[in-house]
Formats: structure tokens, sequence, C-alpha cells
């Protein structure tokens, strides 16, 4: 039996948008799919996905290329200037080529493992895929290049998450800001024309999402759900979380599913109602924020990324507002997730390390995290950089700044592969109103979870995780124990 401290152990669901290559003086376009290639730029296959590259000058080629992954784009106008300004200006013969990936970034990257086109570098967030990555041979720890000054600049000894970007002693990237944990965002206009305020309980949620539509009169509706994005990790889960109800009983160390009932019985009673936007079903996350951002939709959830989407991604046509997310009851029983992300990875086919280093301690500075934290896209890593931030700057962002102490990081839980659908894709098909039984649902993921859970165990790939004295109001806290049975 072994038992570890809980600092640091989360896990993360990864937004991966569009491919664009900025080696200096890139264009980023809007939409989802892709950007237009501007004039003077060449459009090229990088492992199986388009990507636009800005052709180089002559002086390129006295210079070693650090190319760098990553899936978001929404901050994508600040790491251009940011790119360029380091091109320009370093005197390591450095020269960043910064792509954007349309596709899912990690079977991406596995894919330009196998046929060694690795980028040098990629960003991810505190997520299950780091053993995965390393099993694979793609990524190598960051240990032998670390200083005092990342240790303090990032407050690397309180953001070291087993398993997310920590395995035992080796550290794999360091978070350099942080994601809110999913708040509720609504339309003031609408919501005033309705007569009603935020939510607080999952019953109001249902009956203002029912007003919210009549007061749309056939143009607005009361919510929408990116169907094929995620939906229930983008919100749902968020409000499960404040409830107290998490997929994993930590202090059983078994999978349990009941406590979502609730929650899906009222998500199919909107259905019902015809409270939700035509077409939710079958929308991505963009078309969805698109919705809303012109008025149509009263409200919806996400988390802190949300600031560079509704001002400058798809600037927001009507008043916006930010508020806590409802719970079951209209008790806060435990934490909502707030994600350590934009992490540098190193991957082992980077063709020089020592200069691959070099663009991650760029990335990681206090000056770059400062404009990072200052332009609204994140949220500050450390009390160190937290000091060093005008907060007059930050605009939305304070909307989703941690309130009322709620927002924090849960244990990993035990990776399984059960048989049948993952409980993301299950309970969401559960919440629609010609879905499963919602209690045959739950009996069915209890089963296969645990009966995965169980089988993994006896095969000893994984242990079983019980944290003593585990508390969902202070999930880092207690001691985690890893038991072979």
């Amino acid at each position: 039996m072994k038992k570890k401290s809980l600092t640091g152990m989360a896990a993360l669901a990864m937004s991966l948008i569009l491919t664009v290559s900025l080696t200096g003086c890139g264009n980023g376009g809007a939409g989802e799919e892709s950007a237009s290639a501007s004039e003077g730029q060449s459009q090229i296959q990088a492992s199986g996905s388009e990507k636009e590259s800005v052709q180089q000058s002559s002086s390129q080629e006295e210079k070693t290329v650090i190319t760098v992954w990553t899936g978001a784009r929404h901050d994508l106008e600040l790491r251009q200037k940011q790119i360029e300004e380091f091109n320009a200006s370093n005197d390591m013969g450095i020269e960043i080529d910064y792509v954007v990936q349309t596709d899912n970034l990690s079977n991406m990257l596995t894919m330009a493992a196998s046929s060694g086109q690795s980028p040098d570098i990629f960003c991810t967030g505190a997520n299950d895929k780091l053993q995965q990555y390393k099993d694979a041979g793609l990524i190598q720890p960051l240990n032998p290049y670390i200083t005092d000054t990342e240790r303090t600049v990032l407050d690397i000894e309180n953001n070291s998450y087993e398993g997310g970007n920590v395995l035992g002693d080796e550290i794999y990237f360091m978070p350099t800001s942080r994601r809110s944990g999913s708040r509720l965002i609504y339309n003031k206009e609408l919501s005033e024309k309705a007569g009603i305020q935020p939510p607080a309980t999952l019953d109001e949620v249902v009956s203002a999402a029912k007003a919210l539509t009549q007061a749309g009169e056939g143009t607005a509706y009361g919510v929408i759900f990116p169907g094929q994005s995620s939906p229930f990790e983008r919100w749902l889960e968020g409000i499960a979380e404040l409830s107290g109800v998490k997929p994993y009983d930590y202090a059983a160390g078994r999978y349990e599913f009941s406590g979502y009932k609730p929650i899906l019985e009222a998500v199919r009673q909107m259905f019902q109602d015809g409270s939700v936007f035509p077409g939710s079903t079958s929308m991505k996350i963009d078309p969805t924020r698109t919705q809303f951002a012109e008025g149509n939709v009263g409200m919806y959830g996400n988390a802190s990324q949300e600031v560079g989407v509704l001002t400058e991604q798809f600037p927001a046509r009507i008043e916006w507002g930010v508020a806590k997310l409802p719970t079951i009851d209209g008790t806060v029983k435990g934490c909502i997730t707030s994600v350590p992300e934009n992490g540098w990875v190193m991957t082992l086919q980077a063709k020089d390390p020592e200069k691959a280093w070099e663009v991650i301690k760029y990335l990681s500075s206090e000056k770059v995290l400062v404009e990072y934290v200052e332009a609204g896209y994140g949220l500050a890593i450390s009390d160190y950089i937290a000091e060093k931030v005008d907060n007059s700057k930050i605009g939305r962002m304070a909307d989703f700044a941690e309130t009322g102490g709620y927002d924090s990081m849960y244990p990993l839980m035990p990776p399984v592969s059960p048989e049948g659908e993952t409980y993301r894709d299950a309970l969401w098909s559960a919440c629609q109103p010609d879905g499963p039984d919602i209690d045959a649902i739950i009996e069915t993921l209890n089963k296969t979870y645990n009966d995965a859970l169980d089988k993994e165990i006896k095969r000893g790939k994984i242990k079983r995780l019980v944290i003593e004295n585990y508390d969902p109001l202070n999930p880092g806290k207690g001691t985690a124990v890893y038991l072979s049975e």
C-alpha cells in the first residue's frame, strides 16, 4: 500500500481548434474551421493536417527552427505578438514556428511521433494522457533545465499534479496559467425581459430556461448545449461538482454515478419544454458561442476561456453577465474543477533540447505570463504573477476570478476502459427527451466502470485510489492511499 499527499492531482479535457503556423509574422483568422491564407503564404500538409506556413526570409536558414504545437486559438493575437518579439530579439539563433492545430492534438501528436515528425514543443494542461505520452516515448522530463526562477515564478511546488503534469519525481511541464471552473454565462438583456435572475438551483434552471424561451418569442431560447463538443463536461459536470457529486467516490474507492440523476432529469425536462436552442445536439462549441453572441440564447456554461471568445473571437452583440453555477438544491457541497493549463512539453524528438528549453523558458517567463493575464486570457498561476498583474487591465476575466473559495483541483480518477459508452457520452444520451431510461443508464455505468476498475487492478495495471478524510470542499487535502486489491 502506498500513501501520497494530494498536493496536485488533476484532470483536464483539451479544447482543440485550428491550425496556423506563425513564424515571426503569421496571420490568424476568425471562424472555427480555418484561417484564410494571406498573400505570400503557402499551404502544406503536416502530419495529416492542413496548416498555413508563413514563408521565411533567407536568414531563416541560419537559425534553428523550434516548432511549437498548440490546440488553442482564442489567444492567437497575443501569442503572435510574443512570438514575433522573441524571433526578432533573441541572439541564440532560434526561430519559433508556432502551429495551432485544427484536429485533435493528442491524435496528431501520436501520428507525428510514429512518423518521426513530432514538434519540438507542444502545449497542454494537467490531464490524464501524461502516462500515455510517456509510454509512447513522446515526451521528456524538464528537471535538468528547471531553475529556481521557474520554481518561484510558476510556484512549481504547489502546481505539481501527480499523473497530470508530474510522474513521480519527473516534471514534464509547468502550468503557466489557470482556467477557472465553469460559470453560468447569461444574456442580461433577455434575462431582464424575462424578469429573472441567474438561477441558484436545478429547478430554477428549468423554470428560467422556460421563461427565457418565452421572452425570446421564437427567436431566442433559454439554453444551448454543444452536443458534439463535450456538452456534459462544459457545465453540467460543474453543477454536479458544486453539489458534491463526482463520477468517483474517493472515500470508497469505487465509481458511483447515481448522484447525476437529478441533473439528467432537469436537462431532459428542458428539452421537453422546448427551452433548448433547436439543433443543439448536432452543434460543435463555436456555433453555440455564435448563437449566444448574437443574442439568440439566454444562458450557457463554460470557463474563463470564454472571455477571449466573447470579446475577440465572436464579439457579443448583447450585454452578458457571469454568475456562479447553480447546484442541485442551492447548497454548495463541493469544489468546481479549476484547470492549470498552458504547460509547454518538450518532446523526445526535439532537434535541439537546449534551444527548445530557451523557448519554454521564454513562454514561461514573468513578462509573457503577466501579459497573458492582463490580456484576459487566463488567471494567474501563482501569487508571484498575481502580484505583478495590473488588475485594471484584465477586463472581463475579473468576472471569472475565483469566488467563494470553490475553485480547486480534484485527485485524478483511476483511468479505466469500460465496455460500452464512456460516462460522459452515456450521461448526455440520458439527457435527451427520447433517451434511454435514466436509472438503467446509471446502473449500467456503475457496473461497467467498476468491473473495468476491478479488472485493471487484478491485472496490476492500476491501483485503487482511496482518499482518507476526503472532503469535496477541500479535495486537495487528505491522504491518497493506493491499494492493489
